[in-house]
């Protein structure tokens, strides 16, 4: 498994709402396909109404989403990061 951040837009109400998701996935196709399941289990949006700009495979320690964090925890080193954030 590794880390991807894909970026691009869903329509939120009224306004198209940019986001940025980290998750965790096997491959740039499962992560596209995590990314369309979260935005419809949260948001009821559909997969035909989120854009996704682009998906990068990126390293565990530089996200701060808990799941890359619990999905790493044992093959990286976080502490780095907490260190950071204070």
């Amino acid at each position: 498994m590794q880390a991807f951040r894909a970026t691009g837009t869903f329509p939120n109400g009224k306004t198209i709402q940019p986001f940025t998701k980290d998750v965790v996935a096997a491959d740039e196709v499962d992560a596209r396909h995590r990314v369309y399941s979260f935005f419809g289990s949260r948001h009821g949006t559909n997969r035909r109404f989120v854009n996704i700009d682009n998906v990068a495979q990126i390293e565990p320690t530089e996200s701060k989403e808990p799941m890359v964090i619990s999905a790493f925890r044992d093959t990286h080193d976080f502490s780095t990061v907490a260190a950071e954030e204070e």
